[in-house]
Order: structure tokens, then C-alpha cells, then sequence
């Protein structure tokens, strides 16, 4: 029910040095207060660092989250879980924006279960995360976006430098960007699911999404807002069944921009999404017939940028749209492609 490291809204830590701080988030579902049984998905919202639960008349009410620096040492964030499938993230969390920033040590952050981010925000949450990273090494598990948005949450992410492994073991959540997002009707609105991430350094190690997510990029039904430039190595983007290496998850458009001196050594999607551009669109039946509902990839490499492999696992492009996709692609300047299959 509490975060392991509680940071409450206007309020904040840094946390730095040579030492080393594990903190998990207590309690589930099922707790007892006054010999009451709370029984409450908010328990699982709980972060292993930032937001922790508020507890009124026995219930467990969404709380708010400050802001959270870490500077060095040895971190390990675990956020809370629930049974009913929803989990806290390893550091972040809230209902309100505010922003997590890694400068540098050794950081491991893990969402349990599905719905919130290893790094980022909780289920539910649409308010984002503002998240820098500037160094050290970084792992995040999420049962949502590894890096990014819970479930129904934006990711807005940018790296300048570090060595990141982000994966999304859930569905629907980016490695590096959008969690789930959804489209209720009647207004078919979109909440969620939007990744807008820039790298302009540093090396990702692993970026894998979930099925129907990009591995940087958005989540299921977001629109995928990517820059790579610098002097950013990619080393593997993996999109999970149906969503982009790099770009989009299933039925979201993708704008990507990859420039500078940047290196991307592999991008892949496990199938119908394209390695860099659009995961997969929609075709459907409705009264009048057949509907078709293509994603859009808009995708630009210029500059001294280097793709070395690009690729679909079947029914995507190389570079470009997904299946039942449309793919937009410029190449200029210096860029090279080694390989891009479809």
C-alpha cells in the first residue's frame, strides 16, 4: 500500500553517493485496517520510489507523486502488486505530471505486474512523467512501457546518455515510450498510449515492447513521436507482435526522424509491424462492408545516421508501413541502410 521510498507531490529527492538503497513497495490487496479487508486496486499503484496510497474512510485513494533525482550509486525500485493485475511502478507513479531524472549509478526499477511502468507511471494515470536520463546504467522491467507510460499513460522520455535496457513484459506497453492506450466509446477519444521519446546519446542495450507495442515508440493505439540523433546506438529495438521496431505500436501512426552520427544496429518487429515505421493497421467489417484503417509511417534518415539491419518478422516493411500500413520514407544526405527486409 506504501511506497517503499514515499515522495509526496511538491516535494522531492536526490538521492546520490556510494551506497546502495533497496526499496519496495508494501502490501497488496487483501490488507486489514480495523479488522476491515480493504480490498482496492489503488494498493497495487503503490512505487517502490514516489507514489505511495491515501488512505480514507477504508479506502485506498490515488495519491500524487513529487519529483525524483538520482545522482549515483546503487538503486533498486520495486513497485507493489495486486491481484486483480494491476502493479506499481518501480519509480515514478501519481496522478499529477512530474518529473523522474537519472544522472548517473547503477539503477534497476520493476514493475511486477501488468499496468505500470518499471520506470514512469501507474495504471491509470494519464498525467506523464517527464523522464531524463543523462547516465548510468539503467534496467527497467514494466508490466506496461519498461521506460514510459502505465496503462492509459503518455510516455514522454528523453536520453542524452547511459547505458539503458528497457522491456515491457506485459501487453500493449513500448520498451521506451506509450503504455496501453484506449479509445471508449462513444467519443472514441484516444487516452494513452502515446510515446514521444528522444535519444541523442548514450547506448540503448535492449528496448523490447509488449505484444502490439513498439519497442521506442507508443504503445497499443498511440501515436509513436521518435528522434534518434547525436551520437545514439541503438543496439535492438524489438516491437512485440504487431508493433514497430522503432515507431508504433498495432493501429498508431509514426513520425521518426533519424539523424546526426546516430547508429541503429537492429530494429525488428516480431511480425506485421515495420522494423523502423508503423505497427500494424485495422480491416474490419462493419454495415457497408469493408473498412480499412491503415497505420501511417512517416520516417526521415538523413544526415551521417546508419541503419545497419532493419526488419519485419513477416507482413511489415523493412522501413516503413505494417501490414494493412502505409510507409512515408525520405533518405538522404549520408545516410546508409545495410539491411532492411520485409
Amino acid at each position: 500500500v506504501c511506497a517503499g521510498l514515499s515522495v509526496a507531490e511538491n516535494a522531492s529527492v536526490t538521492i546520490k553517493g556510494n551506497g546502495s538503497l533497496d526499496a519496495t513497495a508494501g502490501g497488496s490487496d487483501g490488507i486489514k485496517i480495523d479488522n476491515k479487508t480493504i480490498y482496492w486496486a489503488n494498493a497495487g499503484k503503490a512505487a517502490g520510489i514516489g507514489v505511495s496510497c491515501r488512505y480514507s474512510n477504508y479506502s485506498l485513494l490515488e495519491a500524487t507523486a513529487g519529483d525524483i533525482t538520482i545522482d549515483s550509486g546503487t538503486v533498486n525500485a520495486t513497485g507493489s502488486s495486486y491481484s486483480g493485475g494491476y502493479g506499481g511502478p518501480g519509480i515514478g507513479g501519481g496522478s499529477n505530471v512530474s518529473n523522474i531524472t537519472i544522472n548517473g549509478g547503477t539503477v534497476t526499477a520493476t514493475s511486477n505486474v501488468v499496468g505500470s511502468a518499471g520506470i514512469g507511471s501507474s495504471y491509470g494515470h494519464a498525467a506523464k512523467k517527464h523522464i531524463v536520463i543523462t547516465g548510468g546504467k539503467v534496467t527497467a522491467t514494466g508490466g506496461s512501457a519498461g521506460i514510459g507510460g502505465g496503462a492509459y499513460g503518455n510516455g514522454t522520455v528523453t536520453v542524452t546518455d547511459g547505458d539503458i535496457t528497457a522491456k515491457a513484459t506485459g501487453r500493449y506497453g513500448a520498451g521506451i515510450g506509450g503504455g496501453y492506450g484506449a479509445k471508449p466509446k462513444p467519443s472514441g477519444t484516444l487516452i494513452g498510449g502515446n510515446g514521444t521519446v528522444t535519444i541523442s546519446g548514450g547506448t540503448i542495450t535492449e528496448a523490447s515492447g509488449g505484444y502490439m507495442a513498439a519497442g521506442i515508440g507508443s504503445g497499443f493505439q498511440g501515436l509513436g513521436t521518435v528522434t534518434i540523433e547525436g551520437d545514439a546506438v541503438i543496439k535492438n529495438a524489438q516491437g512485440g507482435e504487431a508493433g514497430a521496431g522503432i515507431g508504433s505500436g498495432t493501429r498508431g501512426n509514426s513520425e521518426i526522424i533519424i539523424r546526426g552520427d546516430a547508429v541503429i544496429e537492429n530494429a525488428e518487429s516480431s511480425a506485421n509491424g515495420a522494423g523502423i515505421g508503423s505497427g500494424q493497421g485495422d480491416l474490419y467489417l462493419d454495415g457497408d462492408g469493408m473498412v480499412i484503417d491503415p497505420t501511417v509511417g512517416n520516417v526521415t534518415i538523413e544526415g551521417n545516421a546508419k541503419i545497419e539491419n532493419a526488419k519485419s518478422g513477416y507482413g511489415g516493411s523493412g522501413i516503413g508501413g505494417g501490414t494493412v500500413g502505409i510507409g512515408n520514407v525520405i533518405i538522404r544526405g549520408n545516410a546508409q541502410i545495410g539491411n532492411a527486409t520485409g
